[in-house]
């Protein structure tokens, strides 16, 4: 069941539309309102609506172009990515609350952690995310692995392959956020019923710190460990 707390972020990703406008950032770049208007085909409100939304959620960042000339500068969107705060501060500032959230949890729970691990922090902001995005995901015990079941979006997915290019776009920069070992190295649509696999790349894997290594301490998804 969708949270209060997530039905934000699941709404916003749910729309084709906004979806769209993501693709066109991801693929092309930086863009005026004008240009991801005219690439979507949307009245330009109706553009500069859905980019408050998705701006709102933390997927969008802008700033006024810098020019030489006189005049009102353009409005410039890209997507939300990179360690730089100031590319994506509600995205720093969930992967921040993600943390605060798996480290209650463990604690309610009494699970030992390495609780301020970049790793760990990593872990918390994607499981965040995929929560308030809809999914059920389980973490391979392997820490390389992340199925993602019951896709919340699977109608759209059929009709337009190209969402999961955007989620996995959004999961690469979610994780760059985060700052930590871990990258999406692949998104896998649908090898299963309503079941995708995201691949995660260790760039650590042969360093990795002693008190990371007992079972219970390896991997730990918002407390649980080995899911």
């Amino acid at each position: 069941m969708t949270s209060p707390r997530s039905a934000s972020s699941y709404r916003t990703l749910a729309s084709f539309s906004r979806i769209q406008l993501l693709h066109f950032l991801q693929q092309r770049g930086t863009m005026t309102v004008g240009d991801l208007a005219e690439a979507a085909g949307l009245h330009h409100n109706t553009t500069r609506e859905h980019l408050q939304r998705l701006i709102g959620d933390g997927y969008v960042t802008c700033s006024p172009e810098i020019k030489d000339a006189k005049g009102r500068p353009r409005i410039l969107y890209s997507v939300s990515a990179g360690p730089d705060e100031s590319d994506g501060p509600v995205r720093a500032t969930k992967a921040e609350a993600a943390e605060r959230h798996g480290d209650l949890v463990r604690l309610m729970l009494r699970v030992e952690a390495v609780i301020h691990s970049p790793l760990q922090r990593q872990l918390d902001a994607l499981d965040d995310h995929l929560d308030d995005s809809g999914f059920d995901a389980k973490l391979d015990a392997d820490g390389e692995h992340v199925h993602l079941h019951d896709c919340p979006y699977i109608d759209m997915v059929k009709l337009h392959p190209e969402v999961c290019r955007v989620h996995f776009g959004l999961l690469k920069g979610l994780l760059e956020v985060a700052q930590g070992p871990l990258s999406a190295d692949a998104l896998h649509p649908l090898v299963e019923p309503n079941t995708c696999t995201l691949d995660l790349h260790r760039s650590d894997s042969g360093q990795i710190d002693e008190s990371e290594t007992a079972p219970e301490r390896s991997i730990l998804y918002h407390g649980v460990s080995g899911l």
